[in-house]
């Protein structure tokens, strides 16, 4: 039988670890239970004492927490208590170290926390806006109808991360490839063949005159312009992490025809949906504002959100007030969220811009998909024919001359 070692509580200060003997995982833990161990982690041990590492440890990724929160709700919409639930999820996932995480959830819940405090140990994990729409789950008594809607949240957030990102991997990698093409081309390709134009006497063509000078620049300095290009993108880099830096970026994004709609639109979404979420769990408005403000990706919106939040907090007036003021909401969410303040039915507008903004986005990936491929494809088949005309030319003008 193989043995594990553990680490356990014993009461609410005493921690205990050492080596126990069983037929499987769950029986150990089960073994630990009996002997009135809470336990926190749990290793199986790999010959002469010496803990393995086991194969399936992984990192735990954003989908790993999107399957424990609908697991959870789940399992407490079925009347199992939150100790039990957790169990259970720990016993069925293969992922070691979400294993220990949920051990860890278990004991803290355990030594009387609630739920909510124990997420909040793990910030990286389990984010702000995650731990206080638990905690209006605990504070309402309908956790888990709170775990199901931030299921829901979260996977429709990982849904339209997934399709953006799908539509803008493909033409990247086109241009990237023509990109690395040309250079190889200008840098490696071209000097070859330079000598064949040495010896004629008549002027070289303006085009064959650009793309030798070009080439000769590429050839004798390629080193030194690679180097340019990495510190200029690590300047770049250094300069996105700052938050003038970043949010230069972000308000010139949103000034492009396509890009910027592009941008926003998903924003919105992002937006609607979390504050229609943190609205409906109760959550105060200035509070709701200000969580599903950050979670915004372009930071000149961001800025946006969270001062009309402030104004709206400070002078007392509602939030659609405070959206006016900023030109960088757009009128239909200002409008929408105006109706819904004067209906009582905020969350309801939410999900309606939600919608609209999401059926605009799904415009923009059609055009991006259908517009900006080609066009990429087309702009580097240009450059790389312009070079082999500029080549080709003072060939055409030979044969022409010796008829």
């Amino acid at each position: 039988m193989p043995t594990f070692f553990y680490k356990a509580k014993q009461g609410p200060g005493k921690t205990v670890e050492g080596e126990i003997v069983a037929e499987s995982r769950p029986a150990a833990m089960a073994r630990l239970e009996r002997m009135g161990c809470s336990p926190v982690s749990l290793e199986e041990v790999a010959g002469a004492g010496r803990r393995a590492v086991a194969p399936s440890r992984r990192r735990i990724r954003g989908r790993d927490i999107t399957v424990f929160t609908r697991q959870l709700a789940g399992l407490l919409r079925a009347g199992v208590p939150i100790l039990r639930a957790l169990t259970t999820i720990q016993q069925q996932t293969e992922n070691t170290a979400f294993q220990s995480l949920i051990m860890e959830i278990s004991s803290a819940v355990r030594d009387g926390q609630t739920l909510s405090e124990s997420l909040a140990r793990h910030p990286v994990l389990f984010p702000e806006l995650y731990v206080n729409m638990v905690r209006s789950g605990e504070s309402a008594g309908m956790m888990d109808e709170i775990l199901m809607r931030l299921a829901e949240a979260r996977e429709s957030d990982d849904e339209l991360r997934a399709r953006v990102t799908g539509a803008i991997a493909y033409p990247a990698l086109v241009l990237a490839v023509g990109v690395l093409s040309v250079f190889v081309i200008l840098t490696f390709f071209l000097p070859r063949i330079m000598h064949l134009f040495d010896g004629m006497t008549q002027v070289l063509p303006w085009p064959t005159k650009i793309v030798l000078a070009v080439s000769s620049v590429f050839s004798q300095y390629w080193g030194i312009l690679i180097l340019v290009g990495v510190v200029a993108v690590l300047l770049a880099r250094r300069s996105l992490k700052t938050e003038a830096g970043r949010l230069a970026l972000d308000s010139a994004l949103l000034r492009l025809p396509v890009i910027g709609n592009f941008a926003r639109d998903t924003d919105v979404v992002r937006f609607s949906r979390t504050l229609s979420l943190l609205v409906k769990a109760g959550i105060s408005v200035d509070r709701a504002l200000a969580l599903s403000g950050n979670t915004l990706m372009n930071r000149k919106l961001r800025a946006a959100i969270l001062a009309a939040a402030d104004e709206t907090v400070r002078q007392g007036a509602t939030i659609a007030d405070g959206f006016k003021r900023r030109p960088e909401i757009p009128e239909f969410v200002t409008n929408m969220v105006a109706v819904g303040e004067e209906s009582g039915h905020l969350d309801e507008a939410l999900l309606e811009v939600a919608a609209f903004y999401q059926r605009e986005l799904d415009r923009d990936l059609r055009l991006v998909t259908t517009l900006l491929e080609p066009l990429l494809i087309l702009l580097v088949g240009l450059v790389v024919g312009f070079i082999i005309f500029a080549m080709l030319l003072p060939i055409f003008q030979i044969g022409q001359a010796i008829r």
